[in-house]
C-alpha cells in the first residue's frame, strides 16, 4: 500500500509517465500485490504484466430471462457472448467493502454475487424491457476487487475492453461510484485509446475523492472512525480520498489525492470529459435515504458544510465539477439508490432513474 508522499509521486509518474516500461510497472504493482498469501502473488504479478489475464476481474454478457431471481446462468462469460449488430452498455460497479488483497481469487459464483449486489434492481429493469433497453442494446458486466489500486483495475478494465469490442463497436459504460473512476483510469490517454466508447455516464462517482476516505475528515465521530478505517485499509480505499484540487471544490483542511489530481489533470488538456454525463445524488434531508447508514452520512456532511451529498459522495464530486460533458442531480436518492438498488425493485426512482440513464444514452450525440 502507497504510505506516505513519496510512494504516491513513484505510483503516478509510473501511471503518467511510463505504463510501457515493464520495470516500473513490475516495481509498482509488485509493492501493490506483495501479501500474505504468496500463492496468489505469482498469478497476480503475471497478470498486471500482461502475461495472465488478471483472476479477480472479469466480464460477463448478461441474458435476460423470465424470473426476477436472476439465476447464474444468466451471466455468461462475454467470450462467449453472442456477438450482435446492437449497441452495448457495459456496468461496472463501485467499491465492495467486503474484500481484501490477501483474500483467495474469486470465481465466478462470487464475481457475479457481487455484481447483482450493486445492480440487481438494473438488471431487473433491462430485462423487464424498462426504457425499451434490452431491444436496442446488449448488455455486459464487469466485475473486479475493488480493494486494488484504481491504476491497476483501470488499466486491466482498459485491456478488457480492447479485448472485448473492436473499433466499430458503439459502448456505453454505465459506472456506480469507484467504478467510475476506474473507467476514468481506463480511458485515459496515458492508458491507450478506446475509440468504441460513446459515453460514460457515472452515477455518485467520487471522481474528486470522498471526505469519509480521508483522514483529516476523522474525528471522534465514531461512524466516521469506522467508516474511514476501514476504507484507507486498502489502497483501492485510499485512493478514494478528497483532494481540494478538483474544480469547484470545498476546501477540507488536510485533504489531498494526488493519484486523483492526477487522472483529472490528464483530462484537462483533451476532449475526454465530453465522453462522461454526471449522476449526482441529492438528499434533500437527511431522512430521505432508505438506510440509516446514508442518512447517517448525510447529516455528518452536512455538520462539516458539505450540503449536497447522497450520503457518501459531495454533489461537486459526484458532478465533476460541472467539468463534464452534462451534470444531473437525482433528488432524495441515495448512494446505493443511484446505482437503481431500491428496497422495493419498482420503486420509482429506480424505474426512473434506469430510464433517464438509458434517455441520456440513447440521446447523446
Amino acid at each position: 500500500m502507497f504510505r506516505n508522499k513519496r510512494t504516491y509521486s513513484f505510483a503516478i509518474h509510473c501511471f503518467i509517465f511510463s505504463f510501457l516500461f515493464q520495470t516500473c510497472i513490475y516495481d509498482f504493482y509488485r509493492k501493490e500485490f506483495v501479501s500474505e498469501k504468496q500463492k496468489n502473488d505469482e498469478v497476480l504479478l503475471l497478470a498486471l504484466l500482461g502475461i495472465l489475464p488478471n483472476p479477480n476481474q472479469k466480464l460477463f454478457g448478461f441474458i435476460p430471462g423470465a424470473s426476477r431471481d436472476l439465476s447464474n446462468s444468466q451471466f455468461l462469460n462475454a467470450e462467449w457472448f453472442p456477438k450482435t449488430n446492437k449497441k452495448k452498455l457495459v456496468l461496472i460497479h463501485g467499491w465492495n467493502p467486503a474484500e481484501r488483497d490477501s483474500d483467495p481469487i474469486t470465481n465466478d459464483e462470487k464475481k457475479i454475487q457481487n455484481i447483482k449486489n450493486t445492480f440487481r434492481n438494473g438488471l431487473v429493469h433491462f430485462q423487464e424491457g424498462q426504457a425499451s433497453a434490452n431491444s436496442e442494446f446488449d448488455l455486459y458486466v464487469y466485475t473486479y476487487r475493488t480493494s486494488n489500486s484504481i491504476l491497476v483495475n483501470g488499466r486491466q478494465f482498459h485491456s478488457t475492453l480492447r479485448s472485448h469490442f473492436s473499433d466499430s463497436d458503439s459502448v456505453a459504460i454505465i459506472a456506480h461510484s469507484m467504478g467510475g473512476l476506474v473507467t476514468r483510469v481506463a480511458l485515459a490517454k496515458e492508458t491507450g485509446s478506446l475509440p468504441f466508447v460513446r459515453l460514460v455516464v457515472t452515477l455518485a462517482s467520487p471522481q474528486f475523492g470522498s471526505p469519509f476516505a480521508t483522514k483529516s475528515f476523522f474525528s471522534s465521530n465514531a461512524f466516521v472512525n469506522e467508516l474511514g478505517s476501514y476504507l484507507v485499509d486498502t489502497q483501492g480505499g485510499q485512493e478514494l480520498a478528497y483532494t481540494n484540487h478538483g474544480n469547484l471544490q470545498t476546501n477540507l483542511t488536510g485533504a489531498s489525492n494526488e493519484v486523483l489530481d492526477a487522472i483529472n489533470d490528464s483530462y484537462l488538456n483533451s476532449s475526454l470529459n465530453q465522453k462522461f454525463i454526471s449522476f449526482a445524488g441529492i438528499l434533500s434531508n437527511c431522512s430521505m435515504g432508505e438506510t440509516f447508514y446514508y442518512n447517517t452520512g448525510c447529516s455528518i456532511l452536512n455538520n462539516a458544510g458539505f450540503t449536497s451529498s447522497d450520503g457518501i459522495v459531495t454533489s461537486n464530486s459526484a458532478r465533476l465539477g460541472n467539468l463534464s460533458y452534462k451534470q444531473i442531480n437525482i433528488s432524495d436518492c441515495d448512494h446505493s439508490m443511484m446505482a437503481f438498488q431500491t428496497v422495493n425493485v419498482d420503486d420509482a426512482k429506480s424505474l426512473n432513474l434506469f430510464t433517464q440513464v438509458i434517455t441520456e444514452i440513447r440521446n447523446y450525440p
